[in-house]
């Protein structure tokens, strides 16, 4: 994605970070447990929020 912020990742890697599919994000998402923006079509997942999540969800 062209001009992405380096503090905050795509839905895909957000994806792979979190070890989840679409509609699971998209859960997580509308819950409030991850910060994101959205540009465009596309939203844009905080780092700090994801690496914040996965602790509490105890991965790795």
């Amino acid at each position: 994605m062209k001009n992405k912020p380096n503090n905050f990742l795509t839905s895909k890697e957000a994806k792979a970070e979190l070890k989840v599919q679409d509609c699971d994000l998209a859960h997580i998402r509308n819950t409030g447990k991850l910060q994101f923006t959205k540009k465009g079509n596309a939203y844009l997942y905080s780092k700090e929020s994801i690496e914040s999540l996965k602790e509490r969800q105890g991965h790795n």
